[in-house]
């Protein structure tokens, strides 16, 4: 015996969270790849000033094998979007400076606010790197 489920069956905010539940859905899918991959290698990712304020920053992202020396000779991009929609990302290239410090000059946030940093990496011998890192932009452009 089958049953339809007619729409005065349902309850009257059901049809709402319906619409929120598949919006969520749809935004989330917006963000891109996914998870991180897994390589035993560290990232690590700094700015200055810290905390970071809206306008340009300087970013530093420093990658380490699983014995903690140095990755060089990497290709390095920074790619940040706000957690949530609306905002273009904002996608640098970083420079070696020295053995394993990849130095992006300006890296421009455009708002205050939650943003996740997506750093990738093609490492030398081919490999993709890939980790995600949330930072808190202060303040206001005037």
């Amino acid at each position: 015996m089958r049953h339809s489920v007619r729409r005065s069956d349902l309850p009257t905010w059901a049809p709402g969270v319906i619409v929120a539940l598949a919006l969520a859905a749809l935004l989330t899918g917006c963000r891109g790849e996914g998870t991180e991959d897994d390589l035993p290698h560290r990232v690590q990712v700094s700015t200055a000033p810290t905390p970071p304020i809206v306008g340009p920053v300087r970013m530093l992202v420093t990658i380490l094998d699983e014995e903690g020396a140095a990755v060089s000779g990497a290709v390095v991009t920074v790619e940040g979007t706000m957690t949530h929609a609306g905002m273009v990302p904002v996608l640098e290239a970083a420079e070696e400076r020295e053995d394993g410090h990849y130095l992006i000059s300006s890296f421009e946030f455009a708002m205050g606010g939650d943003w996740i940093l997506t750093v990738r990496a093609e490492l030398p011998d081919g490999r993709e790197l890939r980790r995600e890192r949330q930072v808190r932009v202060v303040g206001d452009r005037p």
